[in-house]
């Protein structure tokens, strides 16, 4: 496909009546004659979008007994689809690793500070760039 984010399409009459024939309807094609398009565009109409809030069209595999697992919950009364259930329990997941990152950085860090090794070279580096910006 062209790089140009301009094109223009041609309807002929034959290509009209070919639709038509075909079974679709009126205001479902374009009509005869020349018709000029943009492509692209969306992040300057949409500013504000953020691609985490969407969602995304992916084809997975499941263990049948799994998607079974899911399918019976979702025909409980009052509860979410199937698969805003799996969403919910692979965001739960994702949480519980991302706190146990952010754990394991925490303890890294206070092990550091307790060093006085590591506070004695942090000082020296900081030493060395506050003489080079000077």
């Amino acid at each position: 496909m062209s790089k140009n984010k301009e094109f223009t399409v041609e309807v002929s009459q034959a290509e009209h009546n070919k639709q038509l024939a075909e079974g679709l309807l009126e205001d479902e094609i374009l009509s005869v004659g020349k018709h000029n398009f943009k492509r692209g565009g969306f992040r300057a109409r949409h500013p504000n979008f953020k691609s985490k809030d969407s969602k995304t069209r992916i084809n997975i595999c499941v263990d049948s007994d799994i998607l079974q697992h899911f399918r019976k919950r979702a025909e409980s009364a009052n509860s979410a689809p199937y698969q805003t259930q799996i969403n919910n329990e692979l965001r739960a997941i994702m949480k519980r690793d991302l706190a146990q990152e952010k754990a394991e950085i925490d303890a890294t860090a206070k092990k550091l500070l307790e060093d006085d090794d590591f506070l004695k070279a942090l000082s020296e580096k900081l030493k060395e760039k506050k003489l080079q910006t000077a």
